[in-house]
């Protein structure tokens, strides 16, 4: 017996200690769920964990990625198919502008509607964004543009056949003014009612380059004579009252008939007034005082044939021209300008091999997308080998017709956007899904010249309206394949995800078999290594007590 070394205490104490630690690291298992919590718990499955942790959380994340992708083309489709709705409309708009029935007002009334349309797609091409990535405006920063040419006739001044006041040739001006005008020699003023002088009637739309000197507008206009604008309605009024209303205008006389009350069924004129005869296209003055009753009814409205004109009050040669056309007393300049003359513009006319006439809006089909000739105009209806027109080729090098068509600079058009949507957890190029989007504004579609400001379909006969047809099935056959298109990434981004999701629940599984503890067989462990905890705790005390027997051998 000994009492340096308590053998049975140290082998007690060592064997506790064994079953402290293993009751410890169950204690982690369960109480964290995971078999491994450190390298030391298992070196190598630690590490293959590790990397099915990096797939799951990568795979993971590329579900959301794709995820978003469908957000995005979704938002992008929402608008494709707006777009493709207001095609429909034109379309419908541009075969009831093309109907015979119509005319060329009717089609300006469906071109205002064509106009707002086409802005309205440039607006939603313009705006349409997902997380600040605009979608239907194309790529112009990173790829680009190329160039949407608007095919024109070559527009040229039409000259007058008449030469101005003072001999010259000139260009042909039309009146595009609201008021009908008249023109006539200044000796109306001073002509009696007997004495019609003829007058040239001008409205909407008529040639007034005879009246304009040089065929100038603006301080260059000069005619001498009278020009006058059409009264809308005339009322008489006893005298007293006439008195009093022009009294109350200081610049001219405001009421046009006066009457007396003591005199029957006679009206008179309260100031110079000066009668247009449709019939026979002259005006004749009546001064005043003078009795109108002749070109009156009963009822004292002006007599059929006849149309009541305000005058001017001076001669346009030096000075301007002014007249009162609202009668509020006040005397205003006569706007000769562009706003109420334009100048006339024509262009020649070609022809299909079968010498139908081919209108503006189908000149593009003769063109590529350069805006280089292909062929197949003729400039005279017969349609014969002589009469198709060749190319003229420019520098640089670009074969057009210039003789009879504006190629014109064309609108920039942004090439198309492109975007990746990476939806695998590795670097592989494979694991991109590409979604390409075309610009699609009205330039992109080629519907842009359906507006006014470069080709319209307004014109006599509907032929701008037929052809506009197949511009606008064109543009709804491209959006079609861009909604295709998008559907069909939408389409193989749902199978990615199933795809995605799928991995990840069977990576998980398997990460678990290896990270993950198993709470049956630990609590097992815990229960053996808890039993033997306090047994060793036990012995342990035994242990101690074994060196108190020596005591008594000194007894």
């Amino acid at each position: 017996m000994v009492v340096q070394h308590n053998l049975q205490a140290m082998n007690a104490n060592r064997m506790l200690g064994i079953n402290a630690q293993a009751n410890a690291s169950s204690t982690e298992k369960l109480s964290s769920g995971y078999r491994v919590n450190r390298a030391a718990d298992d070196a190598a499955g630690l590490a293959i964990s590790e990397k099915m942790r990096k797939q799951i959380r990568g795979l993971t994340q590329a579900s959301s990625n794709a995820e978003d992708g469908i957000s995005c083309v979704q938002t992008a489709e929402g608008a494709l198919a707006e777009v493709q709705d207001m095609l429909q409309r034109m379309n419908e708009l541009c075969v009831q502008a093309a109907n015979g029935t119509n005319s060329e007002t009717d089609r300006q009334y469906i071109q205002d509607e064509l106009d707002q349309l086409v802005t309205e797609i440039d607006r939603v091409s313009e705006t349409t964004k997902f997380n600040e990535i605009y979608l239907l405006k194309g790529d112009e920063e990173n790829k680009g543009t190329y160039k949407s040419w608007i095919i024109d006739y070559k527009t040229i001044d039409t000259p007058n056949p008449n030469a101005n006041r003072n001999g010259e040739p000139v260009t042909k001006q039309d009146y595009i003014g609201q008021n009908t005008i008249f023109f006539v020699d200044d000796a109306i003023a001073t002509a009696d009612s007997d004495s019609p002088i003829s007058a040239k009637k001008v409205q909407n739309g008529d040639d007034i380059t005879p009246f304009l000197n040089q065929g100038k507008t603006g301080v260059n206009a000069d005619y001498k004579g009278f020009m006058a604008v059409t009264l809308n309605t005339t009322v008489a009024k006893d005298q007293a009252t006439a008195d009093a209303e022009n009294a109350a205008a200081a610049t001219k006389d405001s009421v046009d008939l006066v009457y007396d009350a003591t005199v029957p069924n006679q009206i008179n004129a309260a100031r110079d007034l000066y009668f247009y005869n449709n019939e026979t296209g002259t005006v004749v003055h009546v001064a005043k005082g003078q009795e109108v009753s002749q070109f009156l009814t009963v009822t004292n409205d002006i007599t059929k044939g006849y149309r009541l004109i305000d005058d001017l009050t001076g001669t346009r040669v030096t000075g301007e021209l002014k007249l009162d056309p609202d009668k509020d007393g006040v005397l205003d300049p006569f706007p000769f300008d562009d706003t109420t003359i334009r100048q006339n513009r024509s262009h020649a006319q070609v022809y299909d091999a079968d010498g139908k006439e081919v209108s503006a809006m189908a000149l593009g089909k003769y063109f590529d997308d350069q805006g280089r000739y292909l062929g197949g105009l003729f400039s005279d209806e017969k349609a014969t080998p002589e009469d198709q027109i060749v190319a003229a080729v420019t520098t640089p090098a670009k074969p057009v017709i210039t003789e009879y068509v504006n190629i014109g600079n064309g609108s920039d058009v942004a090439n198309n956007l492109t975007f990746d949507l990476h939806v695998g957890a590795d670097s592989d190029r494979a694991n991109k899904i590409t979604a390409d989007i075309r610009s699609l504004s009205s330039a992109g579609l080629g519907i842009e010249k359906i507006h006014s400001k470069f080709i319209g379909i307004v014109d006599e006969t509907g032929d701008k309206a037929t052809d506009t047809i197949d511009v606008v099935a064109q543009a709804l056959q491209r959006v079609s394949t861009q909604r295709s298109m998008i559907g069909a990434v939408q389409n193989r981004l749902e199978h990615t995800i199933k795809n995605l999701d799928n991995i990840v629940e069977n990576t998980t599984s398997a990460e678990s078999a290896i990270r993950d503890t198993d709470m049956a067989e630990e609590m097992v462990a815990y229960s053996n290594n808890n039993v033997l905890l306090q047994a060793g705790q036990s012995m342990l005390a035994q242990a101690n007590q074994a060196n108190q027997g020596i005591l008594s051998l000194l007894g």
